[in-house]
């Protein structure tokens, strides 16, 4: 009997028959377990036996089948279990019988599928009654296992890396553009390979057997680093064999595999979870506070570094990159961990997961050990009415509480007991206000289940919480589990309404919204009886005063409030946090300053939007002095001097460039937007931007409109404050930055709808005007 962590699951295929391949870890290390008895399947409804029958007839039949009686949302069906002879079967009798009757759980991936019927969960442990075979690696037969829960993770070794490539000019090409410097960062190690392209392949490989890494991180490294060093590779006749198992690194529908080794590519996870408008490595690392401030270089200067001689600063660079990417993976994949461990899956494909994925293989997982099979999900997805918005109180307040409904919508999905299973009822029924839709009583949904279950646990782990010190161990831990749990539980309401869900459900999605804007509704009157000013509501929140009340007097009225809505409602209410001001905009943009100084800023394009840097940067600087001054005719003279300056040729490059993504390629846009012309403008040159890109562009003077008049970054040599050197066709041209475009569209509209809520205007903002403060207490 063995006892070890499960790290990953995939098959192999031996004999024309496709076996299980565990990759485990035990204090002794790797290890593999296969189980042979395992076999693809999936379910039809609605055949009869004859119609199975014929199916053994075509090239691709299944290998076996067995009636049975499962519950689809609750009720009973009968159908049959189609047992293939391999898993690349399966597409092909699905089609087959997808023409005579209802397939179901035919898309479920072979080795997550033994991962759900055998309850085991990647991250964490396993015990294998086993007899151990022949192998390269230490290999065992597996006669029987189980999961063995774990509070921890497994102890893995990993190691990020960051290629540069030499291009003389743009985007680097993997047909004739080498790779000059691999920088590796592990637990222990820094280690830059450089010089001939053929060392630095050979030596980045074998160190990665050497060391032997559980997980490999990078940033970008799935649509970029790997795809190029594979062709640079194949260019050297150089084997990628990398796999634990000796095989090579493989690429399919964009995703690299490396047998036996977790492959996670950070920029997946920014591109999902994390609030930062352009998601650069450097940018990705500041909001996470990991950035190393040291002296660096943009990345369009790494050729003309590398032929003068001064190579050293490309290799700080890719030494800085490396080192950022190793410390986001530290600060971001424990989150994963956990996320790996309740819904089951590797580590890899969990960060490629949205939210929607990720609630439905814990759905998976628990539908099948109630033997409920997962409906299939919907051709067409219809809208409904979303959340209630108050429309907020515009200018500045001070003594400002907000309160939080905790977990809104999953508490209505427990109190209603809302679930795909319990809609439509007739007598003893929860009926949703305004929509009138109703759900049963009893028993339990099975959404409504799990919802509660993942909610007791987070209490528990809170509970165990207290017992640490916040800067142990142990709370860190817990505090990430408690933090996994309460993401995923939030993400059940979306889920309902999401096209892609397998228990889509859109009456689910629209009686909890409907419920939630009669709890904010019936919060917000409450208030207001109770004396107070209601500021603003949004979905799950509420921002009250009171007139003439400091924070002390305002928290004591607040706690009697907080009584008879947690009296009254199935919600629980409490206190997000204490404003000594803030201000409102519009809907879901404001800012404020709490009771212990910290600015809190939502919506406003400090964190959002198509702006330059320079733009974001005033704004912010006009957030804080009118928090904390009171004065907003400071803030207009900031303005006023940043404008000069612009007038003046005082700015960097790094200051005016406007960044936007491409979602497809340039050349499929019906309208043509600035960034799509700035990308045509470089693929003119040979540089070109692939879907997903950010195209990072100035605004020149010219005629036309702005895209006429926008270079890409990649086409500026120099630029002055004033003048910009830019590569064209004809050679160099000498353009001038357009410095109306960025005081008019970019400095002035992203302050302008803070300041005119007291009392300025654009003019005002480029001429003497002064406004009192007092009357917008």
């Amino acid at each position: 009997m063995i006892e070890a962590w499960l790290l990953d699951a995939d098959y192999i295929t031996l004999d024309e028959r496709a076996i299980i391949r565990l990759w485990c870890k035990d204090e002794n290390g790797i290890f593999l377990a296969y189980d042979e008895s395992f076999k693809p399947y999936f379910y039809v409804f609605g055949a009869d036996e004859e119609l199975i029958k014929s199916a053994f007839k075509k090239d691709v039949g299944p290998e076996s089948y067995e009636p049975i009686k499962v519950k689809s949302l609750g009720k009973e069906m009968e159908g049959y279990k189609i047992i293939a002879k391999h898993p690349q079967h399966i597409p092909t009798l699905r089609e087959y019988f997808g023409e005579f009757c209802e397939v179901r759980e035919a898309d479920i991936p072979f080795a997550y599928r033994y991962l759900i019927d055998k309850d085991l969960s990647c991250m964490d442990g396993v015990r294998i009654e086993e007899k151990e075979v022949p192998g390269k690696i230490r290999s065992y037969k597996i006669c029987s296992i189980e999961r063995l829960p774990k509070l921890d993770f497994p102890d893995l070794k990993m190691l990020a890396f960051d290629c540069e490539m030499l291009s003389n000019f743009g985007m680097p090409d993997p047909e004739k553009d080498p790779v000059i410097v691999v920088a590796i960062k592990t637990e222990k190690d820094e280690v830059v390979f450089e010089g001939h392209e053929r060392e630095i392949l050979e030596n980045f490989i074998n160190f990665i057997k050497k060391y032997d890494p559980d997980i490999i991180v990078g940033y970008n490294q799935d649509a970029f680093d790997w795809p190029y060093i594979k062709k640079r590779c194949e260019k050297w006749k150089i084997p990628v064999d990398i796999g634990r198992d000796g095989s090579k690194l493989t690429i399919k529908g964009g995703r690299p595999k490396i047998a036996g080794r977790l492959n996670v590519d950070l920029y997946d996870i920014a591109l999902r979870i994390l609030d930062v408008k352009v998601k650069k490595l450097e940018n990705v690392a500041e909001f996470l506070g990991t950035k190393i401030e040291a002296e660096d270089i943009e990345a369009k200067d790494i050729h003309r570094y590398w032929t003068s001689g001064e190579r050293e600063k490309v290799i700080n660079h890719a030494k800085r990159d490396v080192m950022h990417t190793y410390l986001i993976a530290k600060e971001l994949l424990p989150m994963y961990f956990e996320l790996s461990k309740l819904i089951k899956l590797p580590l890899d494909d969990v960060t490629r997961s949205g939210r929607g994925k990720q609630v439905e293989w814990l759905l998976l997982s628990e539908a099948k050990k109630i033997n409920e099979v997962a409906p299939n999900p919907p051709e067409i997805a219809e809208s409904y009415e979303g959340a209630f918005v108050l429309e907020p109180a515009r200018g500045l307040h001070e003594n400002v509480a907000c309160l939080d409904f905790a977990s809104m919508y999953p508490s209505i999905m427990i109190a209603y007991n809302i679930s795909p299973d319990t809609y439509g009822c007739s007598e003893d029924c929860y009926t949703a206000p305004e929509v009138g839709h109703k759900f049963k009583k009893e028993p339990a949904g099975f959404f409504a289940k799990i919802i509660r279950n993942l909610i007791e646990r987070r209490k528990e782990i809170k509970r165990e919480m207290t017992k640490y010190s916040s800067d142990s161990a142990q709370y860190k831990l817990l505090d990430i589990k408690q933090q996994t749990l309460k993401i995923l539980t939030n993400s059940f309401y979306g889920y309902m309404g999401w096209s892609g869900a397998r228990w889509y459900c859109k009456e689910c999605a629209e009686a909890t919204t409907a419920w939630g804007r009669y709890i904010i509704k019936r919060a917000a009157n409450l208030a207001e009886e109770m004396g107070f000013e209601v500021l603003y509501g949004d979905t799950d929140s509420i921002f009250l005063k009171r007139p003439g009340k400091n924070l002390e007097e305002l928290s004591r009225d607040i706690e009697i409030f907080i009584g008879k809505i947690s009296a009254e409602m199935p919600v629980q209410i409490e206190v997000d946090e204490y404003y000594k001001a803030i201000f409102f905009v519009e809907k879901k943009r404001y800012a404020g300053i709490t009771d212990d100084g910290r600015i809190i800023v939502k919506g406003l394009e400090v964190r959002r939007g198509d702006w330059c840097e320079l733009a974001k940067r005033v704004q912010s600087e006009v957030i804080e002095i009118i928090l904390k001054d009171r004065d907003p005719k400071k803030a207009v003279d900031y303005v006023k001097r940043v404008v000069d300056s612009i007038k003046a040729g005082k700015v960097r490059l790094e200051d005016v460039v406007i960044y936007k993504g491409l979602t497809k390629k340039p050349s499929k846009y019906e309208a043509v937007q600035a960034h799509v012309k700035a990308a045509l403008r470089a693929a003119e040159m040979g540089i070109i931007y692939s879907v997903g890109s950010k195209v990072g562009y100035v605004v020149v003077k010219g005629s036309g409109n702005i895209g006429d008049r926008a270079y890409p970054i990649d086409l500026i040599e120099n630029f002055d404050g004033e003048n910009l050197i830019v590569k064209c066709k004809s050679g160099r041209e000498v353009k001038k930055l357009d410095k109306d475009y960025y005081v008019d569209h970019q400095i002035i509209p992203v302050v302008l709808r803070i300041i005119e809520r007291f009392g300025y205007s654009e003019a005002s903002l480029k001429s003497s005007f002064q406004a009192s403060l007092e009357k917008f207490f």
